[in-house]
């Protein structure tokens, strides 16, 4: 656990700020926690080999946390924030998946008409 001291504005958003960390936010206006990209990944393809439980995901995680002096004193449980961004995490990949799919699928049918492949 690290905390992240960082200045907003509107020209520079938090969650933005985050993402250079290699974070993602809990929420994009009230942030309390990030998770780690890797983290999120790591659950992501956990996920896939697996039926997705985030409830014991996170309750092994807390007690893992708690083992090596890292007590989590959030308004909300661990559980919570953590579906949370896990669920905006996978709409973001999902999305920016299917945007360079049509990109690139654009860009082919627009070399085939104008004669370059």
């Amino acid at each position: 656990l690290q905390v992240i001291t960082i200045s907003c504005c509107e020209c520079c958003l938090a969650p933005l700020q985050l993402m250079t960390h290699g974070l993602f936010a809990c929420t994009p206006v009230t942030l309390s926690l990030a998770i780690d990209i890797q983290v999120l990944e790591l659950v992501k393809n956990l996920f896939v080999q697996m039926t997705p439980n985030s409830t014991v995901w996170c309750d092994a995680l807390e007690k893992f946390l708690n083992e090596r002096g890292y007590k989590l004193n959030t308004k909300d449980s661990l559980r919570h924030q953590f579906s949370n961004v896990y669920h905006w995490y996978t709409v973001l990949t999902i999305m920016s998946l299917d945007y360079l799919t049509t990109f690139i699928s654009n860009s082919q049918c627009a070399g085939a008409d104008s004669g370059f492949s």
